[in-house]
Protein backbone atom coordinates (compact mmCIF):
# COMPACT_ATOMS: atom_id res chain seq x y z
CA UNK A 1 0.00 0.00 0.00
CA UNK A 2 1.30 3.52 -1.14
CA UNK A 3 -0.25 6.46 0.63
CA UNK A 4 -0.16 10.05 -0.69
CA UNK A 5 -2.95 11.65 1.30
CA UNK A 6 -3.02 11.24 5.15
CA UNK A 7 -4.83 13.16 7.96
CA UNK A 8 -3.81 13.03 11.91
CA UNK A 9 -6.20 14.09 14.20
CA UNK A 10 -4.37 15.81 17.63
CA UNK A 11 -5.51 17.42 20.59
CA UNK A 12 -2.44 18.13 21.39
CA UNK A 13 -2.40 15.68 24.34
CA UNK A 14 1.06 13.48 24.35
CA UNK A 15 -1.29 10.51 23.15
CA UNK A 16 -1.91 12.36 20.37
CA UNK A 17 1.74 13.58 20.32
CA UNK A 18 2.39 9.75 19.30
CA UNK A 19 -0.02 9.81 16.61
CA UNK A 20 1.16 13.10 14.91
CA UNK A 21 4.49 11.65 14.67
CA UNK A 22 3.76 8.33 13.49
CA UNK A 23 1.70 10.11 10.62
CA UNK A 24 4.95 12.54 9.88
CA UNK A 25 6.83 9.38 9.72
CA UNK A 26 4.79 7.74 7.30
CA UNK A 27 4.02 11.07 5.19
CA UNK A 28 8.23 11.13 4.93
CA UNK A 29 8.54 7.30 4.16
CA UNK A 30 6.02 7.39 1.28
CA UNK A 31 6.37 11.05 0.40
CA UNK A 32 2.32 11.61 1.13
CA UNK A 33 0.99 15.07 2.05
CA UNK A 34 0.15 15.68 5.86
CA UNK A 35 -2.98 17.61 7.01
CA UNK A 36 -2.89 17.36 10.77
CA UNK A 37 -6.51 18.41 12.13
CA UNK A 38 -7.38 19.67 15.47
CA UNK A 39 -11.53 19.54 16.36
CA UNK A 40 -11.92 22.44 19.06
CA UNK A 41 -15.03 21.32 21.13
CA UNK A 42 -17.82 22.94 20.06
CA UNK A 43 -19.88 25.12 22.75
CA UNK A 44 -22.72 26.19 20.71
CA UNK A 45 -25.03 26.23 24.10
CA UNK A 46 -22.55 28.88 25.61
CA UNK A 47 -24.69 31.53 24.55
CA UNK A 48 -27.33 30.45 27.23
CA UNK A 49 -24.89 31.15 29.86
CA UNK A 50 -22.92 34.05 29.37
CA UNK A 51 -22.97 36.93 27.10
CA UNK A 52 -22.10 37.64 23.74
CA UNK A 53 -19.66 39.69 24.17
CA UNK A 54 -17.77 37.25 26.18
CA UNK A 55 -18.04 34.10 23.70
CA UNK A 56 -16.80 35.88 21.30
CA UNK A 57 -13.72 36.33 23.53
CA UNK A 58 -14.00 32.54 24.43
CA UNK A 59 -14.22 31.76 20.51
CA UNK A 60 -11.44 33.78 19.45
CA UNK A 61 -8.98 32.27 22.58
CA UNK A 62 -9.72 28.93 21.85
CA UNK A 63 -8.59 29.47 18.07
CA UNK A 64 -6.06 31.62 19.28
CA UNK A 65 -4.91 28.71 21.63
CA UNK A 66 -5.18 25.71 18.87
CA UNK A 67 -3.02 28.43 16.70
CA UNK A 68 0.00 28.86 19.44
CA UNK A 69 -0.55 25.00 19.79
CA UNK A 70 0.32 24.48 15.83
CA UNK A 71 3.25 27.02 16.24
CA UNK A 72 4.97 24.29 18.75
CA UNK A 73 4.03 21.49 16.63
CA UNK A 74 7.45 21.67 14.52
CA UNK A 75 9.48 21.96 18.31
CA UNK A 76 7.82 18.65 19.41
CA UNK A 77 7.58 16.81 16.12
CA UNK A 78 10.62 17.84 14.19
CA UNK A 79 9.83 14.83 11.25
CA UNK A 80 7.24 17.52 10.46
CA UNK A 81 9.94 19.93 8.81
CA UNK A 82 10.88 17.18 5.67
CA UNK A 83 7.32 16.74 5.06
CA UNK A 84 4.81 18.99 4.01
CA UNK A 85 1.97 19.50 5.72
CA UNK A 86 -0.71 21.66 6.94
CA UNK A 87 -2.61 22.25 9.83
CA UNK A 88 -6.36 22.44 10.22
CA UNK A 89 -8.61 23.59 12.35
CA UNK A 90 -12.70 22.43 12.69
CA UNK A 91 -15.21 23.25 15.39
CA UNK A 92 -17.72 20.62 17.09
CA UNK A 93 -17.67 17.10 17.97
CA UNK A 94 -14.02 15.55 17.14
CA UNK A 95 -15.21 12.13 15.45
CA UNK A 96 -18.09 14.45 13.50
CA UNK A 97 -15.77 17.35 12.04
CA UNK A 98 -13.00 14.29 11.22
CA UNK A 99 -15.34 12.31 9.42
CA UNK A 100 -16.19 15.47 7.35
CA UNK A 101 -12.97 16.23 6.80
CA UNK A 102 -12.18 12.89 4.99
CA UNK A 103 -15.34 12.98 3.31
CA UNK A 104 -14.22 16.29 2.29
CA UNK A 105 -10.94 15.21 0.36
CA UNK A 106 -8.98 12.61 -0.68
CA UNK A 107 -7.12 10.63 2.03
CA UNK A 108 -5.85 7.24 1.61
CA UNK A 109 -4.52 7.17 5.43
CA UNK A 110 -6.42 8.43 9.12
CA UNK A 111 -3.76 8.24 11.89
CA UNK A 112 -4.86 9.16 15.40
CA UNK A 113 -4.39 8.63 19.33
CA UNK A 114 -5.90 6.52 21.42
CA UNK A 115 -6.28 7.44 25.26
CA UNK A 116 -6.66 3.88 26.22
CA UNK A 117 -9.95 5.13 28.76
CA UNK A 118 -11.53 2.48 30.35
CA UNK A 119 -14.39 2.28 32.58
CA UNK A 120 -18.00 3.60 32.45
CA UNK A 121 -17.44 6.64 30.24
CA UNK A 122 -15.98 4.10 27.51
CA UNK A 123 -18.86 1.96 27.36
CA UNK A 124 -21.63 4.04 27.78
CA UNK A 125 -19.98 6.50 24.68
CA UNK A 126 -17.24 5.09 22.91
CA UNK A 127 -14.27 6.93 22.10
CA UNK A 128 -13.41 9.47 19.57
CA UNK A 129 -10.94 6.55 18.21
CA UNK A 130 -13.86 4.39 18.27
CA UNK A 131 -16.41 6.15 16.43
CA UNK A 132 -13.63 7.04 13.73
CA UNK A 133 -13.17 3.30 13.36
CA UNK A 134 -16.40 2.11 13.15
CA UNK A 135 -17.16 4.85 10.59
CA UNK A 136 -13.78 5.80 8.55
CA UNK A 137 -14.23 5.05 4.64
CA UNK A 138 -10.22 4.71 4.46
CA UNK A 139 -8.05 2.84 6.65
CA UNK A 140 -7.15 4.06 9.95
CA UNK A 141 -3.47 3.75 12.38
CA UNK A 142 -4.16 3.85 15.85
CA UNK A 143 -1.13 4.77 18.33
CA UNK A 144 -1.34 4.25 22.10
CA UNK A 145 1.29 6.38 23.97
CA UNK A 146 1.12 3.88 26.88
CA UNK A 147 2.86 1.71 24.01
CA UNK A 148 6.04 3.29 23.49
CA UNK A 149 7.68 2.49 26.72
CA UNK A 150 7.68 6.69 27.03
CA UNK A 151 7.03 7.99 30.54
CA UNK A 152 3.85 9.94 31.20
Amino acid sequence: MEYKKILVMTDFSKDSMVAVETAASLAYKFGAELSVLHVAHDEAHFDLYVFEKELDSINRKIIEEAEASFCRLEEEVPLLKDVTWESLIRRGAPYEEGLHEIESRDYDLLVLGSHGKRGVKRFLYGTTAEKMIRNCPVSVHVTRYECTGLKK
